[in-house]
């Protein structure tokens, strides 16, 4: 029987540093490809996650235990890495001053 435990998650979470532009130019080259599927393999050493269309696209640690958060974070900064993903900083909206007392 085999054991079909998939999960689907959103490519950019809930990441508000990825501007619509950037979504959009990582869908298409995501679309060029179809779908990205991991395998994900445990053992007392920590867990793996092989992309099974690109070659070298892994996320992993070492904790045998992993939650699903855990392993869909390190699967999307994966992914992040290998599609080049820049990030945008926005200003903080709250200004906070520091001084140093003498």
């Amino acid at each position: 029987m085999e054991n079909n435990n998939k999960r689907f998650a959103d490519i950019f979470g809930n990441n508000p540093n990825i501007s619509l532009e950037e979504r959009n130019r990582v869908i298409a080259e995501l679309q060029k490809i179809g779908s990205l599927t991991f395998k994900v393999e445990k053992n007392e050493e920590g867990w793996m996650a092989n992309c099974l269309e690109i070659d070298g696209l892994i996320a992993g640690s070492n904790n045998p235990n992993p939650s699903d958060f855990e392993v869909e974070s390190q699967v999307r900064e994966a992914i992040y890495s290998a599609f080049n993903v820049k990030f945008e900083r926005f200003p903080s909206p709250i200004m906070i001053e520091l001084s140093t007392q003498r």
